[in-house]
């Protein structure tokens, strides 16, 4: 019986290991850092092509910077490639997330910091990024960076 009861100790013991380490380990979570990772990379490798799949491609698209707010897809991308026309001014660009937090099962709010390595200066700033899942993919529906 005394045997028993170790044994059943032990595996309530177990159990509530596993949820924690469940709790921790958030699968959506590692989807969005990876949308985030490409978009680094594909900045880095100076796509601002690539670098725009991420984000919503709708007229939809809000971007929010200290000039004002962007609407849709196009713009934002016109944007990105008036303001870094080639890949010595897109420089590197290094993201730091600070948080990742659901709102609920398909949208969530990502808060973190962005540095860019170039010969104009070393810009840096943060960022507020509302991603929705839209057909399986984590897309950008809404950037504010300052």
């Amino acid at each position: 019986m005394r045997k028993l009861k170790l044994i059943l100790i032990a595996l309530i013991g177990l159990i509530g290991t596993i949820a924690q380490a469940q709790k921790h380990h958030h699968p959506e979570k590692a989807a969005i850092k990876l949308v985030l990772f490409q978009q680094q990379n594909s900045w880095n490798n100076g796509s601002i092509d690539s670098f725009m799949m991420h984000y919503w491609n709708s007229p939809e698209l809000r971007f929010v910077s200290k000039k004002g707010v962007s609407y849709g897809w196009q713009k934002v991308n016109d944007n990105y490639k008036k303001s870094y026309s080639n890949k010595e001014k897109m420089g590197k660009l290094e993201f730091d997330i600070k948080s990742i937090e659901f709102v609920d099962k398909q949208n969530a709010i990502v808060v973190g910091s962005w540095a860019i390595q170039n010969n104009d200066g070393n810009p840096s700033g943060y960022f507020t990024l509302w991603l929705k899942k839209i057909n399986g993919k984590w897309l950008i529906i809404l950037d504010h960076t300052s």
